[in-house]
């Protein structure tokens, strides 16, 4: 027998399989410590990709507006080293604004340099300011501090999102802090595999915020940076998540067990759909999903709508019409699951709802272990709401 484990939350579990099993495991990259994730960061803000250093891109006087991405936890280190190199090319410390879009977790930690905090109210038209029209058509509202500006720097994390798609610094400008319409309307691009929203770019362009700066999530922190022109942000930076997040099995396996949610956070509802989705692209059909979290939240109209409905009604056609609602891609993307493997899921939802919505609840996670332990192949996926899984061979099923 050989013992592995995997990594849900700030849980661990062992799985024990025979040797005559296939297994491959894919484990979370290390975060930096933070003398090396400072380092790190000051060598982005000054040699950046294709533009000049952050310091260059002001002068004494300047308002400078940093858009702060809310998926990104514990900023302050992050936050204190831009703002350092800010204040030393001479921008004042109560001219620099943080401005970022209403976090659940935690506050935004304000004053600690004397730097100004805004959370961004979507629904306040008086903290709204018009920008332009895009070429699509769109007439773009943002918020006021970052229209009055002379220089916004967004500050991002770069994630390949399984639900909603690559995500970067250029989405904390559009639509991150634009209005809410917009924000609701343009939550989910609907082709998340390879779709990057090249209107968040334009937006970016016409409100003048070249420089932006990407972070790449670790294991616990930061595992790497990437500054400089957006697009140039963007190509290397999605680069840079696939060498740190990227799971290439040699083919798919009878039995996939995923583990949901980070060392300081169980994760919620779009993490667990999206660690199913990687695990749609590993096992082989008719197979095995077991998913470990401790995810928990309310549902919302669409998934409400899947677990109150039997097993035979249970379909895309249940969802058309509420293309609008706020989980429809999450719904959406529990039912391609569904299709396609056995779903065990151990989380803190209420298990009679988990039963409602098609999916098998288990009650502890050896209970997940036990059923990894009979497989004759299995993959073993941690943290993999944030992986890109993709198999060697797209055509074993």
């Amino acid at each position: 027998m050989s013992r592995y484990e995997i990594e849900f939350g700030s849980e661990r579990v062992a799985i024990e399989l025979g040797d005559e099993s296939e297994v491959e495991s894919s484990s979370p990259p290390a975060a930096l410590s933070a003398r090396e994730a400072e380092a790190a960061l000051r060598e982005a803000l000054e040699t950046p990709r294709g533009f000049p250093p952050l310091r260059q891109n002001v002068v004494p006087g300047d308002r400078v507006a940093i858009a702060l991405d809310p998926l990104l936890r514990h900023p302050r280190p992050i936050l204190d080293v831009v703002t350092d190199v800010l204040e030393t090319a001479g921008v004042a410390a109560d001219d620099i604004t943080i401005v970022e879009a209403a976090r659940h977790d935690w506050p935004l930690v304000s004053g600690e340099r004397g730097e100004v905090a805004e959370i961004h109210d979507p629904n306040d038209r008086d903290r709204l300011a018009y920008l332009a029209t895009t070429a699509k058509g769109s007439r773009v509202y943002l918020n006021r501090t970052l229209i009055d500006a002379d220089v916004v720097v967004p500050v991002g994390l770069l994630r390949r999102d399984p639900v909603t798609g690559p995500h970067g610094p250029w989405n904390v400008l559009f639509p991150g802090l634009s209005d809410a319409e917009t924000r609701e309307a343009r939550r989910f691009s609907g082709e998340a595999d390879s779709v990057v929203d090249d209107e968040a770019f334009e937006v970016g362009a016409l409100l003048g915020s070249w420089f932006q700066v990407g972070v790449v999530l670790g294991s616990g922190g930061p595992a790497a940076f990437v500054a400089g022109l957006a697009e140039d942000v963007r190509d290397a930076g999605l680069a840079a998540v696939d060498r740190a997040w990227s799971f290439r099995p040699r083919a798919r396996a009878e039995t996939v067990v995923v583990g949901v949610g980070d060392a300081d956070a169980p994760g919620d509802l779009h993490d667990l759909i999206a660690a199913l989705l990687v695990a749609t692209k590993l096992v082989r059909r008719g197979g095995r999903i077991v998913a470990l979290s401790r995810v928990e939240g309310a549902f919302g109209p669409s998934l409400s709508r899947l677990a109150a409905v039997d097993d035979e009604r249970r379909s895309r056609r249940l969802l058309r019409g509420h293309e609008a609602d706020r989980d429809h891609p999450l719904a959406v993307g529990l039912l391609d699951a569904l299709d396609w493997a056995d779903v065990y899921l151990l989380s803190r939802l209420d298990p009679d709802v988990v039963e409602n919505l098609g999916l098998i609840p288990l009650e502890r996670p050896e209970e997940g272990a036990r059923l990894a332990s009979r497989s004759r192949s299995c993959l073993l996926v941690s943290r993999a709401e944030r992986v890109h899984g993709e198999v060697d061979d797209p055509d074993a099923a």
